[in-house]
C-alpha cells in the first residue's frame, strides 16, 4: 500500500480539513497510511484527532508585514512569503523536507501552493482539490480577484512575473525544472475542481470538469427545530464576522426559531444574546436532516456550507469576511438565490435583509431551481472519483518535471 501526505497551507477554518477528511478514511481503508500536513493545528485537533489522524504543522510564512489587498493569485503568493528569497526557500525546503520525512507516494494538495511547488520539484505525484478560487484559470495574467475594481493589466503582469523570477531561480538553485507560468504547477498535478460551475469564484470555465463540492452534513452535534409553527433560520458564523454583534440582535427579534454556530464566541456574548428563540453553539451540527426544514441559513460564504444549502433549496444571506467569500457572494447572487452583504462603512440593515428572505419567495424559487438542476448529487460520487484518481495516478504515476 501507498504513503499519502495530506497538504494544507493557506486559508483558514475547517473546509479544507472537512474537505480532505472523507477521502482519507476511504483510503485509509484501503490500506494505505495517510498522513497531514496542516495550516491550523487547533482545527487539526478539532477534526483529525477523533479520528485517529497524525499530523504536524504546515511551513508557513510568519513574517506578517503589511502588504497591499492581493489582486490575483500571484499576488496572494507575494503576501503568502514568496516575496523574500529566504523565506520561499524555508518554505520549500520544510515541504521538502515532509515529502522525504514520510517517504510520500503521492500528495493531494489542497490550497498549498508551496507543496506543489515541492511535489514538481522532486517529481512526487500530486492530486489538486480546490475551489474555483484556489485553483486559478490557466490565463495570462491570472485574472483579478477584486473584479469590482478597475486592476491595471501592467500590475496583474507584474505580479506574475515577479512570482515567475522567485520560482525559477529557487528552482535553479535546489536544481529542479523551471516554468514559464505560475498555473504550470496547476497542470503538473491532476486538478479537482470541487465545486459546482455556478460557483466557480473566477465565473464558469469553458472544458473544464467541476466534479461537485466535498462536504459533510453528518459531522457534528445532533440538533433539531423544536417549533413546528415559526419559520426556521440557521446561521454558522465567526465572532469576526463584520457586525457580528448586530447581525445576532437582528437574528434574536427575527419571528423565528433561531441556531446559531459561532466557533470561538466568548461565553459572555452566549449570555447576552441568547433569547427563547436563539440557540447559540460553539461546535459544528449535523446539518443534513436540519437542513430539511430551515428556511434561510446565514454565514460567511464558504463552498461547503453554500452548496449544501442550495442543494437542499435553502436561500442564504452572506456576510463575507474576505475576498474568497465575497466573490462567492457575487455567484449566490448572480443565481438570484441569495443576498451578500458589502463591506463599507454603511453597517448592513440585517433585519430587512433577512424579512427579504423569509418573505420573499424569488430567493426561494430560485434556490429550488438550483437543487432540481442538482437533483440526487452527493458528495460520495465525488469521493469515489477522486478515490479512483488517486488509484489511477499511483498505478501510472505522473512527473511534473
Amino acid at each position: 500500500m501507498s504513503r499519502i501526505l495530506f497538504a494544507w497551507e493557506l486559508g483558514g477554518n475547517l473546509g479544507h480539513i472537512t474537505r480532505q477528511l472523507p477521502i482519507a478514511r476511504q483510503l485509509r481503508q484501503m490500506g494505505h497510511q495517510v498522513f497531514f500536513v496542516v495550516r491550523d493545528t487547533a482545527v487539526a485537533a478539532q477534526l483529525l484527532t477523533p479520528e485517529g489522524f497524525a499530523y504536524t504543522q504546515a511551513p508557513i510564512n510568519v513574517d506578517k508585514k503589511r502588504l497591499p489587498q492581493p489582486v490575483n493569485y500571484a499576488e496572494i503568493l507575494i503576501a503568502s512569503g514568496y516575496a523574500d528569497p529566504v523565506v520561499l526557500l524555508g518554505l520549500v525546503q520544510g515541504w521538502l523536507s515532509l515529502i522525504r520525512l514520510f517517504k510520500a507516494d503521492l500528495m493531494v494538495v489542497d490550497h498549498a501552493p508551496t507543496a506543489l511547488v515541492a511535489a514538481h520539484l522532486t517529481g512526487l505525484p500530486a492530486i489538486t482539490i480546490g475551489t474555483g478560487f484556489e485553483i486559478p484559470p490557466d490565463r495570462v495574467p491570472l485574472p483579478s480577484i477584486r473584479p469590482w475594481e478597475t486592476i491595471p493589466t501592467e500590475r496583474l503582469l507584474r505580479a506574475e512575473h515577479y512570482v515567475l523570477e522567485r520560482l525559477n531561480a529557487l528552482a535553479t538553485f535546489l536544481k529542479g525544472g523551471t516554468i514559464e507560468r505560475i498555473t504550470d504547477l496547476f497542470q503538473g498535478s491532476r486538478r479537482v475542481l470541487a465545486t459546482f460551475a455556478e460557483l466557480d469564484h473566477y465565473g464558469i470555465r469553458e472544458g473544464v470538469n467541476y466534479v461537485g463540492p466535498l462536504f459533510t452534513g453528518t459531522t457534528g452535534q445532533p440538533v433539531d427545530w423544536c417549533l413546528t409553527d415559526q419559520p426556521h433560520v440557521f446561521a454558522y458564523l465567526r465572532p469576526e464576522t463584520p457586525g457580528f454583534d448586530n447581525l445576532l440582535k437582528a437574528l434574536s427579534k427575527l419571528s423565528a426559531e433561531v441556531i446559531v454556530v459561532a466557533p470561538g464566541i466568548k461565553p459572555a456574548h452566549i449570555q447576552a444574546f441568547a433569547r427563547p428563540n436563539l440557540r447559540i453553539l460553539t461546535q459544528p451540527v449535523q446539518t443534513e436532516q436540519l437542513f430539511k426544514l430551515t428556511d434561510c441559513v446565514v454565514t460567511n460564504g464558504g463552498t461547503g456550507t453554500v452548496s449544501q444549502c442550495l442543494l437542499a433549496g435553502i436561500p442564504l444571506l452572506l456576510v463575507p469576511q474576505n475576498v474568497e467569500q465575497f466573490l462567492m457572494g457575487l455567484r449566490v447572487e448572480a443565481i438570484g438565490a441569495g443576498i451578500a452583504t458589502r463591506n463599507n462603512r454603511q453597517e448592513p440593515d440585517f433585519a430587512g435583509l433577512l424579512e427579504d428572505l423569509l418573505k420573499k419567495s424569488r430567493y426561494r424559487q430560485s434556490a429550488q431551481a438550483f437543487a432540481k438542476q442538482y437533483a440526487g448529487y452527493t458528495s460520495s460520487g465525488t469521493i469515489d472519483s477522486v478515490i479512483q484518481l488517486i488509484d489511477n495516478t499511483l498505478k501510472t504515476p505522473v512527473s511534473s518535471n
